[in-house]
């Protein structure tokens, strides 16, 4: 389940001008110091380079994250090419049937992997996992991590931990849409922190509230925010209905304490 562990606001203008990479390498350095191993970074495309290899290993983290392409890697016995010249060599080892929950559709994949390393960090050991639809209506997965895969199990694991990334895209979304975070209207940035720090406190409160007490939190869902349609019953949008439904639970209260 979505929790909250380090959440900070920082800006591209003005004085208070941070950039990503500051961020990423103060939040790797409080969680070696206050939590140190144990916890798989799961990261997108757009941390697909030399830097995150370069400043997981030094915290000590393990990492997995989409590989692009046309990067290279390199193989003991394939040598240094572009990762989807790389991938081709290695045929799949396992197959299941998966559940392609963004899509809500069930689809054929298979599963390879191999031992790489990086060319600017050639003593590093890397595991290439390659996921591939068998119909090829979708391109592959390249999945790069620091962890150990000697088994299909292993290889499963890696590709099930990158798809549960998603649930994770999903709370980003709600906390944009919902939450208002990406359109403060306020002059200074001390202020804009504050609000934050209360959205914050907020959004921990719903991700608490669902983890913690799931059959109490479907019983306000179906009474103060019920949907009809195929289309609302079957639609993942806990979240969003959870906030709705606490409003309205409030609006109600409020209400009989009025006319009381």
């Amino acid at each position: 389940s979505v929790s909250v562990c380090q959440m900070s606001w920082w800006t591209t203008r003005g004085k208070y001008k941070e950039y990503g990479r500051n961020i990423m390498f103060g939040m790797l350095e409080k969680l070696q110091k206050q939590v140190g191993k144990g916890i798989l970074h799961v990261l997108d495309r757009g941390y697909a380079n030399e830097w995150t290899i370069e400043w997981f290993t030094h915290f000590q983290q393990d990492f997995l994250v989409r590989w692009k392409k046309n990067h290279l890697l390199i193989h003991s016995t394939k040598g240094k090419k572009q990762t989807h010249l790389l991938a081709r060599s290695f045929k799949a080892r396992s197959k299941k049937i998966a559940l392609d929950s963004q899509r809500k559709i069930l689809k054929s994949i298979s599963i390879a992997w191999a031992q790489v390393q990086h060319p600017s960090f050639e003593d590093i050991n890397l595991s290439l996992v390659i996921v591939r639809d068998t119909k090829n209506y979708q391109s592959p997965l390249y999945l790069l991590t620091s962890l150990p895969v000697e088994s299909a199990k292993d290889a499963w694991e890696i590709c099930h931990s990158y798809m549960h990334r998603w649930n994770i895209e999903q709370a980003f979304r709600f906390a944009k849409t919902e939450l208002a975070i990406e359109s403060p209207r306020l002059w200074f940035f001390e202020n804009t922190l504050k609000l934050l720090a209360i959205v914050t406190l907020i959004y921990d409160f719903l991700m608490k509230l669902i983890r913690n007490w799931p059959s109490i939190i479907k019983i306000i869902i179906n009474q103060f925010a019920h949907r009809t349609g195929n289309r609302c019953q079957n639609a993942l949008t806990p979240i969003y209905r959870l906030r709705t439904a606490i409003q309205n639970m409030l609006w109600c209260y409020f209400a009989q304490q009025n006319s009381g």
